[in-house]
């Protein structure tokens, strides 16, 4: 186990053993990068203050009632939680009523959610130490918990949602108890905040991108159907499960087309989203046989309520939402150079995006291989337009708002507005000299606000 000269230190100030616990030591074990350090030991909060006053290290209280520390120095940063065992209150709700420091280690270890979380490192040793056969379940490659699973995920339901990141991310299966009491207990979500479920539901969506395990995104959400939790956090895409649609352009029912485009795109978490719920309009709007003028509009509105009842920042929420409402752009190959470039002016900001999710949704017809040609038209419109100077806003103009000042105040805003379009495909108008004279010509020479 490699360890840090800021931890060897640590270890020399320490009185008794010091350990590492949890995600450090398992994905150590497993060969996988390690971020977060978790520290623990007998040792009470308040005897490591004592302890590490006036030396190089920095102790910071996270939670007085967990008995949690932020420790840094020496370039390390590291959360330290004394031994303890926890009571919950029935419901699941996830934060601990009560807390009890000075138990043993193999206490410590049944309080955790799963034993592959629960093995420890002896920094000053050098040895693993393994209360409830941690080691034996990474080796099998199995999420287990060391109590009784239904007692586990009573105390707290957002364990579920653990359970599926966990197994999706680091290429592992449930336990079978585990996931028949996942299945029976998933009911107790209702009793966890928005946040918290928005947090895990990120985790999954881009599992693949933490240990690099292949598809482990796509893993995660059919656990997440499979335990029938897709039907809680995202009820519009369960709803798409069996819908078939027509074979002529798709080979998957929507689910199955859902979760092909997503698993064609890369791990960013607004194509991610964008990519799950792209077509989550298509059952409402019934144009899963083919007609497909209102779907996007019918999705990108499920996919705003959605996200912000899952409490995802409205800045996110947008993006989705216009990727969604965007995708079936030029699908016939028939928009009018003038209408493409009026397009890629307005929605430049979001075109590479819109042109990933393009492609994925090709692929995750199930019939097609190549990269979408409205995607690739996209994307060569929008280098030419660079290449050419055109202005994509309207601090880019070759005037300001003082050039305007002539005009009467109410079509200001309108004359600058329909430069910027005008220019998206006539070059005379992006001299100095051209815009001026279209706007001494305004609102003549405007038909395009």
């Amino acid at each position: 186990m490699i360890v840090s000269a800021a931890l060897r230190e640590l270890q020399k100030l320490w009185r008794g053993p010091l350990y590492m616990v949890g995600g450090a030591v398992r994905d150590a074990v497993l060969g996988y990068r390690v971020s977060d350090i978790d520290l623990a030991s007998p040792l009470v909060a308040e005897e490591v203050v004592g302890l590490l006053k006036g030396t190089q290290f920095t102790v910071r209280p996270n939670s007085v009632k967990l008995g949690t520390l932020g420790i840094y120095g020496m370039g390390g940063k590291f959360e330290y939680t004394a031994f303890r065992s926890d009571s919950y209150a029935e419901g699941g709700a996830h934060s601990p009523t009560s807390v009890e420091f000075g138990v043993s280690i193999l206490d410590d270890a049944k309080r955790r959610d799963f034993t592959v979380n629960s093995v420890y490192y002896d920094i000053g040793a050098d040895s693993i130490v393994d209360p409830v056969g941690g080691m034996a379940d990474i080796e099998k490659k199995l999420i287990r918990t060391a109590r009784p699973p239904e007692e586990v995920i009573d105390e707290d339901a957002l364990r579920i949602l653990r359970m599926v990141r966990f197994a999706a991310k680091l290429g592992f299966s449930p336990d079978e108890r585990l996931k028949s009491a996942a299945i029976a207990m998933r009911a107790g979500l209702k009793n966890i905040v928005p946040d918290r479920i928005r947090d895990e539901l990120a985790g999954i969506l881009l599992a693949d991108a933490e240990n690099g395990v292949k598809n482990a995104h796509v893993r995660g959400v059919e656990l997440l159907t499979e335990c029938k939790l897709t039907e809680m956090i995202l009820p519009e895409v369960a709803a798409c499960i069996g819908i078939k649609q027509n074979p002529k352009w798709h080979a998957y029912d929507v689910y199955g087309h859902l979760l092909k485009t997503f698993e064609n795109t890369p791990p960013e978490i607004e194509l991610r989203l964008a990519a799950l719920l792209h077509d989550i309009g298509k059952p409402p709007a019934g144009s899963a046989k083919g007609r497909t003028a209102e779907h996007p509009e019918f999705g990108a509105w499920l996919a705003g309520k959605r996200l912000g009842e899952l409490h995802f920042s409205t800045k996110l929420s947008d993006r989705v939402t216009e990727l969604i409402r965007l995708h079936m752009f030029d699908l016939k190959g028939d928009v009018s150079e003038k209408d493409e470039r009026l397009f890629v002016l307005e929605h430049s900001k979001i075109i590479p995006e819109l042109v990933a999710l393009k492609n994925a949704d090709r692929l995750g017809s199930g019939l097609r291989t190549d990269p979408s040609p409205a995607g690739e038209r996209l994307l060569r419109t929008l280098e030419e337009m660079k290449s050419e100077g055109v202005a994509f806003s309207v601090k880019e103009l070759k005037i300001t708002g003082n050039d305007v000042m002539q005009l009467p105040p109410e079509l200001r805003g309108y004359a600058l507005k329909s430069l910027l379009r005008q220019n998206a495909f006539d070059p005379s108008v992006r001299t100095r000299e051209g815009a001026l004279e279209y706007i001494s010509r305004f609102p003549a020479s405007g038909n395009n606000f």
